[in-house]
């Protein structure tokens, strides 16, 4: 293995040992622990369109969502891929199911859908700074 493969697969476990952490902290509706996972610049869109430009915005988003309609929530994502763009930049995709959230009525949903990351290099650390989660939407051809 050369010493950039052996570097890239590091990257690769650092990166998702924060994705782990991510995974705990929503499971235990943690929105502080959440948010830390992310830079300080950091943007998410959610999946209906709330948008969160800072890490404040999205320690507030996600307190929001876990006070709200996901507080009885459990996330599981599931690995698609990473790239690592540069040193210093990597994108990773991941499906995702949100089990227990709850729709305006109240009733139990659960939400399949797909997870773009972007993450930055910061010293030794791995950061979020887009998040982009997304639930399909039907095909109106049903295609």
């Amino acid at each position: 293995m050369t010493p950039a493969a052996k570097g890239s697969s590091r990257e690769k476990e650092a990166i998702q040992n924060q994705i782990d952490a991510f995974v705990t902290a929503w499971n235990s509706h943690d929105s502080h622990a959440m948010s830390m996972i992310y830079a300080e610049d950091a943007d998410l869109i959610n999946p209906f369109g709330r948008i969160a430009k800072s890490r404040a915005e999205i320690e507030t988003l996600f307190r929001d969502e876990h006070t709200g309609s996901l507080k009885d929530s459990y996330v599981s994502l599931m690995f698609e891929g990473l790239r690592l763009l540069t040193p210093e930049i990597a994108v990773s995709d991941h499906s995702f199911e949100v089990s227990g959230a709850r729709d305006r009525s109240g009733k139990e949903a659960t939400l399949r859908g797909h997870l773009t990351l972007a993450f930055k290099k910061n010293g030794d650390t791995w950061q979020i700074v887009a998040c982009r989660p997304m639930i399909p939407a039907p095909n109106p051809q049903g295609k």
